[in-house]
């Protein structure tokens, strides 16, 4: 394809590895992010094998392993600390690497942030698209600080709540909330976590993730009717109560939280845009047209492999048109996979919660279905 300039509105996990597959492929881009300080806010990341896979066709996945903590297995106690079972991961890469490899999200951005800098690709910070108008086959731009650019393609990558999806695609594409929400803090790692731990509770579920040599994150997916507003001072005590049930591990971490302003708690809110994935010459990726929830952790994998495959289409497709809808092509049936199934493994955890549990759930079924799907090629 003839030499393009493309704007990746969004300097998080989609828009960095999208900007690095493009420059890798001599394809002009730039990003902006709307955060000046291009940190993150989030705990802890696992990297299944799959995400590994498409980091390794940038060069990638070795830096990810060497920074974080792979595994294969996950243990399942019961909220006393009892061992029920043993679960080996299903390993979507041909074994090159662990089944799972657990991460500081903090260290995920770094990497990824560092090789955008490597490249010299263009980067601006504290700045976001005040308008766009697509004619003739470009994108008109005019940004918050008043100055303007003109684009072959620009792409959404700014996230869940994608402010590109909202005024080109509709207000109406909308996050949902599914009754769920996800607590997590970074704690030290015990000898004894040298792979995934869940504790299942009455009415939630806890886990332990090893994230490197020292840290895990402890997780809990909690009911939480209404999709409260929960004051971020309160946090702290907020969780202890929900982890009140807990024994072992769970129960000594319990006794120990942080201060609030280290728990993260994130609403599970899922989305699927239906296709195509583009409006002229706007395309999105990553949660900005497919936000899952964390039941099969597959959110960064389905992010990682959207950049590879825009990035390979916009270099191989005679053109950008072509290239758009053979992205939404090749990525809505994978996706709306994941989104879907987790959601149905969400649903159940409630029906259970609520005790009224769906005589025809079977979570580890599903979930292992869906990682097999997974291993065709992207």
């Amino acid at each position: 394809m003839a030499s393009k300039k493309i704007l990746i509105v969004g300097g998080g996990i989609a828009g960095l590895t999208l900007a690095i597959a493009l420059t890798r492929r001599g394809i002009a881009c730039e990003i902006i992010e709307s955060n000046p300080q291009w940190g993150v806010y989030g705990v802890g990341i696992i990297l299944q094998s799959n995400a590994l896979r498409a980091l390794e066709t940038l060069g990638l996945a070795q830096r990810c392993l060497e920074a974080g903590f792979p595994y294969s297995t996950t243990r399942y106690y019961d909220a006393q600390g009892q061992f029920v079972r043993e679960r080996i991961k299903p390993n979507l890469s041909g074994d090159r690497f662990a089944s799972s490899t657990g991460v500081l999200r903090p260290v995920l951005h770094d990497i990824l942030r560092a090789e955008v800098l490597a490249l010299n690709v263009p980067v601006r910070l504290g700045l976001t698209v005040s308008q766009s108008a697509q004619a003739g086959g470009r994108v008109d731009v005019t940004f918050s600080d008043a100055s303007v650019g003109s684009y072959d393609l620009v792409v959404g990558a700014d996230g869940i709540r994608s402010e590109m999806r909202r005024t080109v695609f509709g207000a109406e594409h909308q996050p949902t909330f599914m009754g769920q929400a996800c607590w997590r803090f970074t704690a030290d790692r015990p000898a004894e976590v040298p792979h995934a731990v869940m504790y299942r509770g009455t009415r939630t579920q806890a886990g332990l993730i090893p994230l490197t040599q020292d840290k895990m994150y402890l997780l809990l997916l909690t009911a939480e009717p209404g999709n409260p507003r929960l004051e971020r001072d309160s946090l702290r005590g907020m969780l202890a109560e929900r982890l009140g049930e807990y024994g072992g591990l769970i129960g000594e971490l319990a006794r120990a939280l942080p201060d609030s302003n280290e728990i993260v708690y994130s609403p599970l809110e899922p989305l699927l845009m239906p296709a195509p994935w583009h409006r002229g010459r706007v395309v999105l990726v990553g949660d900005a047209a497919h936000a899952t929830t964390p039941h099969i952790a597959q959110g960064a994998s389905m992010a990682f492999e959207d950049a590879v495959v825009l990035s390979e289409l916009l270099d191989e497709a005679p053109s950008i048109d072509q290239a758009l809808l053979a992205y939404t092509a090749r990525r809505w049936e994978r996706c709306r996979l994941i989104v879907y199934n987790s959601l149905q493994i969400g649903r159940w955890q409630l029906q259970a919660w609520e005790g009224k549990p769906d005589p025809q759930a079977d979570i580890v079924t599903l979930s292992n279905q869906t990682l097999e799907a997974l291993r065709a090629p992207i």
